[in-house]
């Protein structure tokens, strides 16, 4: 059911000149969730490294890759950000030695299983743009039963890039390679902050919010994305835009 149009759901922008071929999701509070699990272990690892774990409930991380989201816990437990590196190896110890715990957290949000099939089905290549490490983002994917509608092999995680930006361009790089992407018009960023916004905006892609984390509806309305939704499972607010046929 399509939305209506609310100064909190502001009318679509005009739809672009060619169907989208390719969507780069991203994955935390947008595809899925892990209950809490990935920022115990980011907090655990940082009090593994620095000795102090940080409390990191007023603390922005949303949209961050993760060398970003360790140099600011860093930071708030003032030890030294050149640490970073560290805490990320404590990371992937943490993951890789509460894995039965981590499988069991994971879970698609509502209506993400429906979308992605949807989309599959009507020919889009769909792939990530996430802040996770590969490695953990990978396990994200697997563990929310999210592939194979979802090609992480052509994706950009944070340990690829220096910033959201450059894994976001990665990313779209590997998709014109791989033939899935001629025009930037046919590719969208979906993601739940307002760096998913700016990184899709530097990029020169379009994008779709949905408010299925932190963020919410009316709080992401007036940052100029084409769209924004409450979730994707009102996935039809999105199809027109992506001259896609409704399920």
């Amino acid at each position: 059911m399509s939305l209506p149009t609310t100064p909190s759901n502001p009318a679509p922008a005009v739809p672009p000149s060619r169907p989208v071929t390719a969507v780069l999701w991203d994955i935390d509070g947008t595809l899925s969730t892990t209950g809490g699990f990935s920022s115990g272990a980011f907090l655990d690892a940082v009090r593994d490294v620095a000795g102090t774990r940080p409390d990191g409930r007023d603390l922005d991380l949303g949209g961050r890759i993760d060398a970003e989201i360790a140099t600011t816990l860093l930071l708030s437990v003032d030890a030294d950000p050149s640490l970073v590196p560290d805490v990320l190896d404590r990371l992937r110890t943490i993951v890789m030695s509460r894995i039965d715990e981590f499988r069991t957290k994971v879970a698609p949000l509502p209506g993400v299983h429906a979308t992605l099939a949807r989309l599959a089905d009507a020919g889009v290549h769909q792939t990530v743009v996430t802040g996770n490490m590969e490695s953990i983002g990978r396990l994200k994917l697997q563990f929310a039963g999210l592939v194979p509608f979802i090609d992480p092999d052509l994706g950009g995680f944070g340990d690829l890039g220096e910033n959201r930006a450059a894994v976001a361009a990665l990313a779209v790089d590997r998709l014109v390679a791989a033939g899935w992407v001629h025009n930037l018009d046919q590719c969208w960023i979906v993601g739940d902050t307002p760096r998913d916004l700016a990184c899709a905006r530097a990029i020169g892609v379009r994008c779709a919010l949905v408010a299925t984390g932190r963020h919410s509806l009316a709080s992401m309305a007036g940052l100029g994305a084409d769209i924004v939704i409450p979730g994707l499972d009102q996935i039809d607010a999105l199809l027109p835009l992506w001259q896609l046929p409704h399920a």
